[in-house]
């Protein structure tokens, strides 16, 4: 099921804002967490920070690594926010998860 809603451009930074001081990494993730009176989300996404920079550099590994039984989504914001992190990714692991590298 999909739920949405129009903010004006003021509104959307606000959202960004509030989701980058709550650790969210992005503001949908945020906007589902506070409708649904849930914070597990940020806490899977700083757990997945920490874990990377406590990582040796060059070290490689999978996000299943990181978080047991992570959300697909979690793997989406693993992708996109490689610059952020210190990683890259360097392909696939043996069931088809991508497989990332700490620089």
């Amino acid at each position: 099921m999909r739920i949405q809603f129009t903010v004006n451009q003021d509104e959307y930074q606000k959202l960004q804002n509030l989701a980058a001081q709550e650790g969210y990494p992005d503001v949908h993730t945020y906007c589902k967490d506070v409708a649904l009176q849930v914070r597990t989300y940020a806490t899977l996404w700083a757990k997945v920070k920490e874990r990377i920079a406590k990582l040796p550099q060059d070290a490689t590994f999978v996000l299943r690594d990181l978080v047991t039984t992570p959300p697909a989504n979690l793997g989406r914001k693993l992708f996109e926010n490689q610059k952020t992190l210190g990683i890259t990714k360097v392909g696939v692991d043996n069931i088809g998860a991508d497989k990332y590298k700490k620089l």
